[in-house]
């Protein structure tokens, strides 16, 4: 056997994302081909102003495929979104919104935690739930395309099976229905359930525009807004120097200054609840990195700001940022069809670009696993590592008010 040198794999495709990024920054030299034109009697424009013009912005987006309802902006902004997270997890989420960590559910929900029982019947319709949902569902599509690190050119053969989409739908759907049983009517009769809404606003912070832009898989509306947690929670954000808080946040020209929330002041609804799909294969960063679990926590948490910022300026206008005249709580629930993960935002403040004055509470749990695994072994279908817990969470956010 020839012995030969030992060679040192490189990831192309990190490669040619750096290459693009060190050449978008180069200064383009002066040819001279403007003054020859000019010569010529030809008139220069500044692309700057063409793409303000009308036609033009119409034609460009029809040409290449952008929303009509966002527009192109001088200034670029940084932009949260469903499907990128924060580099530096919590900590980053906490310097960016200027909120403290509060790592354990307020009272008034541990005190129902404690209350609850679930009856065997209930625990037997949840085990029938995982089961229709990640083994009896009749969906066969095309899925994902699965990478090999150690191999990152070589194409992987596509798998059929049932959508991640899929099968958090029908199980967050089952799950809720249980909890809607043992609720009764007098409960069901205040919340109202909606499927895929949008939220959108921008929020400056010193010298920078934030841009929030997420869409919640479920929201639960309540007659009544969620009562204000009580208590003071102090403690100093978070240092990330040299880092700055918006890093990992894309910059975005096509973006809308409209505050979008799907409600209206004449209804009798508030935000209650969100419940959030996260999904690995279209949620990542940048550097093509496991997401870990504090930016899977912390998206969680921006999430849950985003609807309660959004709430907020809907209200209280421009001036929300100045002052709210009371908090806005919002639940959320964040899960990948195994794993779930619970918070409360509590918005007391919207001025993020001031470290003095009053600061926003985040209060979230631990992840907490329904099953371990959930698969057909010789032919019959194994349910392994169930916890019950899960569904004593979902309950108690469900019924507090």
């Amino acid at each position: 056997m020839r012995l030969t040198n030992k060679l040192c794999a490189q990831h192309l495709g990190w490669t040619f994302k750096k290459h693009w990024l060190v050449q978008g920054k180069r200064v383009p030299r002066d040819t001279g081909a403007a003054a020859e034109v000019i010569k010529n009697g030809t008139s220069i424009r500044n692309v700057e102003d063409l793409s303000k013009s009308d036609a033009y912005a119409k034609q460009g987006r029809n040409y290449i495929g952008q929303d009509k309802n966002h527009d192109w902006n001088t200034k670029s902004c940084h932009l949260f979104g469903d499907n990128n997270v924060l580099l530096k997890g919590i900590q980053q989420a906490q310097l960016l919104t200027k909120t403290i960590e509060v790592p354990s559910l307020p009272e008034g929900i541990q005190d129902s935690l404690d209350k609850i029982q679930i009856s065997g019947l209930f625990e037997r319709n949840i085990k029938g739930a995982i089961l229709a949902s990640n083994i009896f569902s009749a969906d066969q599509e095309k899925l994902h395309k699965k990478k090999d690190t150690l191999r990152p050119e070589y194409n992987l053969p596509r798998e059929y099976g049932i959508p991640k989409e899929k099968k958090i739908m029908v199980l967050v759907n089952k799950l809720l229905t249980e909890c809607e049983k043992i609720a009764g009517h007098n409960i069901n009769s205040e919340r109202r359930i909606i499927d895929q809404v949008n939220f959108n606003f921008t929020l400056p912070r010193n010298d920078d525009l934030l841009l929030f832009r997420i869409n919640a898989e479920k929201l639960i509306t309540s007659r009544r807004p969620l009562a204000s947690i009580q208590g003071k929670f102090d403690s100093e954000l978070p240092n990330l120097y040299p880092l700055k808080c918006t890093i990992s946040m894309p910059r975005e020209h096509l973006y809308s200054n409209k505050t979008i929330c799907p409600f209206s002041q004449n209804l009798n609804f508030h935000p209650h609840t969100i419940i959030l799909n996260f999904d690995n294969d279209k949620v990542a960063n940048f550097h093509d990195v496991p997401v870990k679990i504090s930016q899977f926590q912390s998206r969680n948490m921006l999430k849950a700001f985003t609807v309660a910022a959004a709430r907020a300026k809907q209200l209280y206008g421009e001036s929300a940022v100045d002052k709210l005249t009371r908090p806005i709580v919002v639940q959320s629930i964040q899960t990948d069809g195994r794993t779930f993960h619970f918070g409360v935002f509590q918005l007391n403040d919207l001025r993020i670009d001031a470290l003095e004055g009053p600061k926003n509470y985040w209060f979230h749990s631990c992840n907490h696993d329904l099953f371990e695994k959930c698969e057909y072994v010789s032919g019959i279908p194994k349910l392994k590592g169930f916890n019950k817990e899960v569904l004593r969470y979902i309950y108690a956010f469900y019924i507090n008010s």
